[in-house]
């Protein structure tokens, strides 16, 4: 008689950043053409370009809009981030990894597609890229924001 084999289901990943009041399970999703453009109201994280899930060694790109229409959308306070804040990632089995808020910034978007901190290679250190639209800088002719706003996050 063969041992009845079990399956464990495991929950989502998720973040939690107290500091800008967001929490909640993040979705994967892909990077269509290199253009990040998650879905409205949740939080992603980029798979592909070499990137990682959230919690490995590497870095993993996180992103969300700011707004939605006209309502907040979950990184609508990303702005508001600052360094030395702390940002915990969960695991599909609810294990924590924290990180702190090393640095962030404003740049267009052609800038954060080139930035060695975002997508060049790193395998010594986990470190989380969080990025959405900057709502300050304005539009361009076809509508979407001239810039990001990008925070990077290390875990000690």
């Amino acid at each position: 008689m063969q041992p009845k084999r079990t399956v464990e289901r495991l929950g989502p990943m998720s973040l939690s950043a107290p500091s800008i009041r967001v929490s909640g399970a993040m979705k994967r999703t892909t990077a269509r053409n290199g253009v990040v453009n998650p879905p409205s109201g949740l939080l992603t994280w980029i798979s592909g370009y070499g990137r990682v899930r959230p919690g490995e060694r590497g870095t993993a790109v996180i992103a969300g809009h700011v707004v939605n229409g006209k309502r907040a959308d979950v990184f609508y306070r990303l702005q508001e981030i600052d360094r030395g804040d702390k940002v915990t990632v969960y695991d599909s089995k609810g294990k924590p990894v924290v990180y702190t808020v090393t640095a962030t910034r404003v740049a267009t978007k052609k800038q954060v597609s080139l930035d060695p901190v975002v997508w060049g290679g790193n395998t010594s250190v986990r470190r989380i890229a969080l990025i959405t639209c900057d709502d300050d800088e304005g539009f361009r002719a076809d509508g979407h924001r001239v810039a990001n706003f990008v925070a990077i996050a290390e875990a000690r």
